[in-house]
Protein backbone atom coordinates (compact mmCIF):
# COMPACT_ATOMS: atom_id res chain seq x y z
CA UNK A 1 0.00 0.00 0.00
CA UNK A 2 1.54 3.36 -1.04
CA UNK A 3 0.91 6.39 0.58
CA UNK A 4 1.95 10.01 -0.35
CA UNK A 5 1.59 12.80 2.14
CA UNK A 6 3.37 16.33 2.84
CA UNK A 7 3.21 19.47 4.63
CA UNK A 8 5.06 22.41 4.91
CA UNK A 9 7.18 23.96 8.02
CA UNK A 10 8.38 27.48 8.60
CA UNK A 11 12.12 26.88 8.78
CA UNK A 12 14.44 26.94 5.93
CA UNK A 13 15.56 23.53 4.19
CA UNK A 14 18.54 23.10 6.15
CA UNK A 15 17.36 23.71 9.38
CA UNK A 16 14.38 21.60 8.94
CA UNK A 17 16.98 18.87 7.43
CA UNK A 18 18.82 19.06 10.94
CA UNK A 19 15.53 18.81 12.90
CA UNK A 20 14.05 15.93 10.91
CA UNK A 21 16.95 14.29 12.21
CA UNK A 22 16.74 14.88 15.20
CA UNK A 23 14.88 11.89 16.21
CA UNK A 24 14.67 12.49 20.21
CA UNK A 25 12.78 16.33 19.30
CA UNK A 26 11.16 14.91 16.64
CA UNK A 27 9.17 11.49 17.50
CA UNK A 28 7.02 13.09 20.52
CA UNK A 29 5.47 15.03 17.91
CA UNK A 30 4.10 11.91 16.21
CA UNK A 31 0.77 11.49 17.73
CA UNK A 32 0.35 8.18 20.39
CA UNK A 33 4.47 7.96 19.54
CA UNK A 34 7.40 7.36 22.26
CA UNK A 35 11.33 6.86 21.41
CA UNK A 36 12.04 4.00 23.82
CA UNK A 37 16.19 3.54 22.94
CA UNK A 38 18.53 4.90 20.75
CA UNK A 39 20.18 1.81 19.66
CA UNK A 40 22.91 3.76 17.70
CA UNK A 41 22.92 7.14 15.47
CA UNK A 42 20.92 5.64 12.38
CA UNK A 43 18.62 3.01 14.48
CA UNK A 44 15.93 3.56 17.12
CA UNK A 45 13.50 1.54 18.71
CA UNK A 46 9.60 3.11 19.58
CA UNK A 47 5.82 2.52 20.11
CA UNK A 48 3.08 3.91 18.32
CA UNK A 49 -0.10 3.18 20.29
CA UNK A 50 -3.78 3.72 18.60
CA UNK A 51 -6.91 3.58 20.45
CA UNK A 52 -9.82 1.53 18.43
CA UNK A 53 -13.17 2.38 20.01
CA UNK A 54 -12.54 0.23 23.74
CA UNK A 55 -9.47 -1.35 22.65
CA UNK A 56 -6.16 -0.02 22.20
CA UNK A 57 -3.36 -1.26 19.96
CA UNK A 58 0.31 -0.53 20.74
CA UNK A 59 2.85 -1.43 17.61
CA UNK A 60 6.84 -1.80 19.35
CA UNK A 61 9.53 -2.15 16.82
CA UNK A 62 12.66 -0.66 15.30
CA UNK A 63 12.98 2.23 12.50
CA UNK A 64 16.31 2.50 10.93
CA UNK A 65 17.74 5.27 8.44
CA UNK A 66 18.55 3.28 4.93
CA UNK A 67 20.28 6.31 3.58
CA UNK A 68 20.88 9.98 4.08
CA UNK A 69 21.21 12.64 1.35
CA UNK A 70 22.47 16.16 3.22
CA UNK A 71 22.80 17.47 -0.44
CA UNK A 72 19.28 16.49 -2.02
CA UNK A 73 17.86 16.62 1.63
CA UNK A 74 16.60 13.66 0.65
CA UNK A 75 15.94 10.47 3.69
CA UNK A 76 15.07 6.70 3.76
CA UNK A 77 13.38 4.70 6.80
CA UNK A 78 12.78 1.03 7.36
CA UNK A 79 10.33 0.64 9.86
CA UNK A 80 9.19 -2.60 11.12
CA UNK A 81 7.20 -3.64 14.47
CA UNK A 82 4.91 -6.09 16.14
CA UNK A 83 1.62 -5.54 18.27
CA UNK A 84 2.42 -5.85 21.52
CA UNK A 85 -0.46 -8.60 21.74
CA UNK A 86 0.09 -10.92 18.29
CA UNK A 87 -1.92 -9.07 16.69
CA UNK A 88 -0.28 -8.83 13.90
CA UNK A 89 2.40 -6.40 12.31
CA UNK A 90 3.40 -3.65 10.49
CA UNK A 91 6.73 -3.19 8.00
CA UNK A 92 7.14 0.07 6.32
CA UNK A 93 9.49 2.05 3.24
CA UNK A 94 9.65 5.46 3.95
CA UNK A 95 11.26 7.92 1.58
CA UNK A 96 11.98 11.63 2.84
CA UNK A 97 12.06 14.88 0.71
CA UNK A 98 12.61 18.30 1.29
CA UNK A 99 12.21 21.53 -1.00
CA UNK A 100 12.58 24.69 -0.20
CA UNK A 101 8.86 26.87 -0.98
CA UNK A 102 8.59 30.76 -0.95
CA UNK A 103 8.94 32.52 2.40
CA UNK A 104 11.68 30.66 4.03
CA UNK A 105 9.94 27.53 4.45
CA UNK A 106 10.35 24.00 3.58
CA UNK A 107 8.13 20.97 2.05
CA UNK A 108 7.99 18.25 3.43
CA UNK A 109 7.25 15.50 1.16
CA UNK A 110 7.01 11.80 2.56
CA UNK A 111 6.20 8.66 0.36
CA UNK A 112 5.33 5.71 2.11
CA UNK A 113 5.19 1.55 1.40
CA UNK A 114 3.35 0.28 4.03
CA UNK A 115 2.44 -3.59 4.41
CA UNK A 116 0.13 -4.67 7.26
CA UNK A 117 -0.65 -8.29 8.73
CA UNK A 118 -2.17 -9.99 10.48
CA UNK A 119 -5.82 -8.50 12.31
CA UNK A 120 -4.66 -5.08 12.39
CA UNK A 121 -4.36 -5.56 7.94
CA UNK A 122 -7.98 -6.64 8.31
CA UNK A 123 -8.69 -3.41 10.26
CA UNK A 124 -7.38 -1.50 8.03
CA UNK A 125 -9.45 -3.14 5.01
CA UNK A 126 -12.37 -2.70 6.97
CA UNK A 127 -12.19 1.19 7.29
CA UNK A 128 -10.95 1.83 3.58
CA UNK A 129 -9.67 5.15 4.64
CA UNK A 130 -6.10 4.26 5.80
CA UNK A 131 -4.57 6.67 3.33
CA UNK A 132 -6.86 9.50 4.73
CA UNK A 133 -6.58 8.58 8.41
CA UNK A 134 -2.12 8.28 7.23
CA UNK A 135 -2.98 11.90 6.22
CA UNK A 136 -4.78 12.25 9.51
CA UNK A 137 -1.81 11.31 11.73
CA UNK A 138 0.72 13.60 9.51
CA UNK A 139 -1.34 16.66 9.65
CA UNK A 140 -1.28 15.96 13.50
CA UNK A 141 2.60 15.82 13.17
CA UNK A 142 2.95 18.16 11.30
CA UNK A 143 0.74 20.83 13.51
CA UNK A 144 3.17 19.29 16.89
CA UNK A 145 6.18 19.87 14.65
CA UNK A 146 5.34 24.00 14.14
CA UNK A 147 4.17 24.28 17.60
CA UNK A 148 7.79 23.03 18.72
CA UNK A 149 9.68 24.92 15.82
CA UNK A 150 7.32 28.37 17.48
CA UNK A 151 8.44 27.23 21.26
CA UNK A 152 11.90 27.01 19.87
CA UNK A 153 12.18 30.34 18.36
CA UNK A 154 10.53 32.25 21.51
CA UNK A 155 13.39 30.85 23.69
CA UNK A 156 16.05 31.39 21.24
CA UNK A 157 15.03 35.31 21.04
CA UNK A 158 16.79 37.80 23.16
CA UNK A 159 14.34 39.44 25.36
CA UNK A 160 14.56 43.11 27.41
CA UNK A 161 15.01 42.67 31.01
CA UNK A 162 14.57 46.62 31.34
CA UNK A 163 18.47 46.45 33.56
CA UNK A 164 20.69 49.12 31.18
CA UNK A 165 23.75 47.62 30.04
CA UNK A 166 27.29 48.89 30.14
CA UNK A 167 26.24 51.35 27.24
CA UNK A 168 23.39 52.44 28.71
CA UNK A 169 20.99 50.45 26.06
CA UNK A 170 18.29 48.47 28.06
CA UNK A 171 19.89 44.92 28.41
CA UNK A 172 18.38 42.42 25.74
CA UNK A 173 19.77 39.08 26.83
CA UNK A 174 17.85 37.10 29.22
CA UNK A 175 18.42 33.20 30.48
CA UNK A 176 16.89 30.80 28.36
CA UNK A 177 14.18 28.84 30.23
CA UNK A 178 14.70 25.20 30.81
CA UNK A 179 12.76 22.79 28.17
CA UNK A 180 9.85 21.42 28.99
CA UNK A 181 10.26 17.59 28.70
CA UNK A 182 7.20 15.85 26.21
CA UNK A 183 4.19 14.36 28.30
CA UNK A 184 4.19 10.48 28.01
CA UNK A 185 2.48 9.78 24.86
CA UNK A 186 -1.07 8.56 24.69
CA UNK A 187 -2.99 6.22 22.27
CA UNK A 188 -4.22 8.43 19.20
CA UNK A 189 -7.66 7.55 18.72
CA UNK A 190 -8.51 5.44 15.33
CA UNK A 191 -12.45 7.47 15.98
CA UNK A 192 -11.18 10.52 16.03
CA UNK A 193 -8.74 9.76 12.79
CA UNK A 194 -11.61 7.93 10.96
CA UNK A 195 -14.10 11.20 11.50
CA UNK A 196 -11.15 13.19 10.24
CA UNK A 197 -10.85 11.34 7.13
CA UNK A 198 -14.58 11.26 6.35
CA UNK A 199 -15.09 14.97 6.80
CA UNK A 200 -12.35 15.48 4.37
CA UNK A 201 -13.74 12.67 1.50
CA UNK A 202 -16.83 14.80 2.23
CA UNK A 203 -15.33 17.72 1.31
CA UNK A 204 -13.62 16.36 -1.66
CA UNK A 205 -16.93 14.86 -2.96
CA UNK A 206 -18.64 18.49 -2.50
CA UNK A 207 -15.19 20.37 -4.81
CA UNK A 208 -16.12 17.48 -7.57
CA UNK A 209 -19.98 18.55 -7.02
CA UNK A 210 -19.32 21.91 -7.53
CA UNK A 211 -16.97 21.65 -10.63
CA UNK A 212 -19.65 19.25 -12.25
CA UNK A 213 -22.22 20.68 -14.48
CA UNK A 214 -26.00 20.04 -14.18
CA UNK A 215 -25.81 18.01 -17.59
CA UNK A 216 -23.12 16.12 -15.58
CA UNK A 217 -25.20 15.42 -12.41
CA UNK A 218 -27.71 13.39 -14.17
Amino acid sequence: MKIENSFDVPLPVEQTWDLLLDIQRVAPCLPGAELLETIDSDAYRGKVSVKLGPMAVTFQGIARFESKDPVARRANVKASGNETKGRGGAQAKVDFALTSVPGSGTRVKIDTDLNLNGAVAQYGRASGMISDVAQQLVDKFAEALKAQIQADAARAAPAVTGEPSPTGAANTTAPVPPVTPPAPAKPISATELLIGALKRRFRRWLAGLRGRGPEDRR
